[in-house]
Order: C-alpha cells, then structure tokens, then sequence
C-alpha cells in the first residue's frame, strides 16, 4: 500500500477508509455473494450505460479488458460489496459515480 499512497494517495486514502470500517474475515467464512479478490461482477454505474462484467484483480497483475484493480477508485469501490449494493466513488475524472452490483460470480 506504501508505493500506491505515493502513486495514486486519492486511492490509497479510499482504500484505507474501506478497510477501517470493513470487518474482516478468512475467505472461506465470507459468503459467496460477497465481491472479492478474483470475483467476476456485473455491475452498473449510474451513467446511463449497460451493465458490465469485471474481474477484481491484485495490482501486480496486468490487468485484461474486463479486470478491474483493486488499486483503482472502482476496484476499491466493488470490493466487499454483495448483490444489490450500491457505492459512490470517484471515477478517473474525479466525478463522484455510484455503483450496483447485479451479480457476483465467486472466484
């Protein structure tokens, strides 16, 4: 986390707040409509666009079309949400977005 406060601080400081307030669990006490690492989602943002599927990376990893960085506003964002859910974040613009999460296929 030390070398994403330096490259992205707005991401590291929400990432931080989320894991504050989060409780935390070993993974295979978390119920599979939980959003987590590796988790494929369909979610919808406020935009006005079709929902869309993504797959929650490490940020180590190269992400492909259709995964999202847990390094990211909405990586951060998706992380520990389950189905029906909504989250605000700010999306690369800086504008503030609200997500929902459709579905959530585990890893």
């Amino acid at each position: 986390m030390d070398r994403l406060a330096v490259q992205a601080p707005e991401v590291s400081a929400f990432l931080s707040r989320e894991l504050e307030r989060a409780i935390v669990r070993p993974e295979g006490d978390l119920p599979r409509t939980i959003v987590r690492m590796g988790s494929r989602v369909l979610f919808r943002r406020d935009d006005g666009m079709p929902p869309e599927w993504g797959e929650l990376v490490y940020p180590d990893q190269s992400p492909k079309d259709d995964q999202i960085t847990v390094a990211s506003p909405l990586g951060v964002a998706l992380l520990g949400l389950r189905e029906g859910a909504h989250m605000p974040y700010s999306d690369a613009d800086g504008i503030t977005r609200r997500l929902m999460i459709e579905r959530i296929l585990p890893a």
